[in-house]
């Protein structure tokens, strides 16, 4: 059983809206056939749940998400949050690391093992790649999936003297996949 398990689809909650979004990385805005290379969890220092995501597209680049599911523990840790008229909203990353999963091998996200593997994973501590212990996603490995991508540019964040990040002044172009889409 995974982290996830106890995720579902509610039909109380809103569904997701369609809406141009943002980018994460170098490629520009466009579908990109891709090829699921790297799905694991991602947990915060808050506890909140995320799917880490490289995509390797057609055309050999490399398109890198983190698709926060749940909130911290602080808010409950849950994969919704509640707007000011009370309507539940699926977090933006749940909807759609679970359309990846849904689109590829017809499970929700929740619904998918996870097993234990060894990876070359970015350590902010040692400042390189490192070897980490995951919880990987594989039966989303090797997967085909159309990848709406958004590129735009965004503020750099630094952590303040009280530990929260605010805007440095400086920008980065980055993009943010917007929506999968079923390969035919």
């Amino acid at each position: 059983m995974n982290m996830l398990s106890a995720l579902a689809t509610d039909n109380s909650i809103q569904s997701e809206k369609d809406s141009v979004g943002a980018s994460f990385g170098p490629v520009d805005s466009g579908l990109y056939n891709s090829t699921v290379m790297l799905a694991y969890l991602k947990t915060a220092a808050s506890s909140a749940l995320a799917l880490e995501l490289e995509l390797k597209s057609d055309a050999g680049q490399i398109i890198r998400q983190t698709l926060w599911m749940t909130s911290g523990t602080a808010k409950g840790g849950k994969n919704y949050y509640e707007d000011k008229e009370g309507q539940k909203h699926y977090l933006p990353g749940f909807v759609t690391a679970n359309s990846l999963a849904l689109l590829t091998v017809g499970k929700e996200i929740g619904q998918l093992e996870t097993e234990t593997k060894v990876i070359n994973a970015y350590s902010y501590e040692a400042k390189a790649d490192v070897p980490t212990k995951v919880e990987m996603f594989t039966d989303l490995l090797g997967t085909q999936i159309i990848a709406g991508v958004i590129r735009q540019t965004v503020d750099k964040n630094v952590k303040n003297d009280a530990g929260i990040y605010v805007p440095s002044g400086e920008t980065r172009d980055e993009n943010e996949i917007d929506k999968f889409f079923r390969m035919r």
